[in-house]
């Protein structure tokens, strides 16, 4: 007998293409798991292949969530952004709203110092760049990028922290952290726009196929934040601390010579391609090659993470970075 999670999933894509699908890759018994969610993959008489994505846990703030990802996904099916997940239809009054995207074949990214090789390696970073650059277009006026920042720290740490609801991390942390805001705000793009940024670029959301990237999955976490703030390099492409045992080990965070170059080739692709990309595109540029940029990533990275927040407070280097 069909899971009614599969049958569900299936009524709805026939629903959506006016045909009979049927399911492949063994996800009518074996669905993947990405995350939170549950995906089925389907095929239509044509050959055109559906992956359908529900959310497992069903709450009123995943709801929101779910409506939040179908905007932005509507938002790149009307730019035309290429790699990133084309929007084929969903259903947000279902329980569990479903969304439905193409489907694209390949296999997760595997990336260490030495794989893949040079060529592909070059491949993959470029269609990143310029699927980040894209991204950009999808913009809207939010206001003061200082006011935004400010409140997002007092609103997910100092509040947290004064009600005793952050682990290991004191009301004194928070306002160093707020204390770093004068240093890595930038008053010449307070008014710039807020942009849509993916928020989770690691190698298990990018598939690839062949010599290159067939799609960047999971816009699950894909948020809009001010233009000064999105200028980050793909979490691939840095190294976070280790915990063992309670301990936080910054000596795997220091750049190897591949990761080095790779970086510095992620930040010429960037270069080369903002001109033609607009002119939010060239203010990315100029954001993310600042001399200070790994101490305003790390920064960022605190405040927005709750572990990296608590794992800077034994960062040995720079001594400025302390929070």
């Amino acid at each position: 007998m069909m899971d009614h999670l599969a049958e569900q999933a299936l009524q709805f894509v026939n629903r959506l293409t006016h045909c009979t699908c049927h399911f492949v890759l063994d996800t009518q018994c074996r669905p993947y798991s990405g995350g939170e969610c549950t995906i089925f993959v389907f095929e239509t008489d044509g050959g055109k292949r559906i992956g359908v994505r529900m959310e497992q846990n069903i709450s009123a703030a995943t709801h929101l969530k779910v409506e939040t990802e179908v905007q932005f996904l509507e938002a790149v099916k009307r730019e035309k952004i290429d790699h990133l997940p084309y929007l084929i239809g969903y259903d947000l009054d279902s329980v569990p709203p479903l969304i439905a995207t193409g489907w694209a074949d390949g296999r997760e990214l595997q990336w260490t110092d030495s794989t893949p090789p040079p060529q592909i390696r070059h491949n993959i970073l470029r269609t990143v760049a310029e699927a980040t650059l894209d991204m950009l277009r999808v913009n809207t006026s939010g206001g003061s990028a200082l006011k935004w920042v400010t409140d997002k720290i007092y609103r997910t740490r100092t509040k947290r922290a004064l009600s005793g609801h952050l682990l290991e991390i004191s009301v004194d942390d928070c306002l160093e952290l707020q204390r770093d805001v004068s240093r890595f705000h930038l008053p010449e793009f307070d008014d710039a726009p807020h942009v849509l940024v993916h928020g989770d670029l690691q190698p298990s959301n990018i598939i690839v196929n062949g010599e290159g990237v067939a799609c960047i999955i999971d816009m699950g976490t894909a948020t809009m934040v001010p233009l000064q703030f999105s200028a980050v390099y793909p979490r691939f492409l840095t190294s976070e601390p280790r915990q063992i045992e309670g301990v936080f080990d910054w000596s795997c965070c220091n750049h190897s010579k591949a990761q080095k170059a790779d970086r510095a080739f992620f930040l010429q692709c960037i270069t080369d391609m903002a001109p033609r990309k607009g002119e939010q595109a060239c203010r990315y540029a100029e954001i993310l090659a600042l001399d200070d940029h790994e101490d305003r990533q790390w920064w960022l990275n605190a405040v927005s993470r709750e572990d990296i927040m608590r794992a800077l407070k034994t960062k040995p280097y720079p001594p400025q970075t302390r929070i």
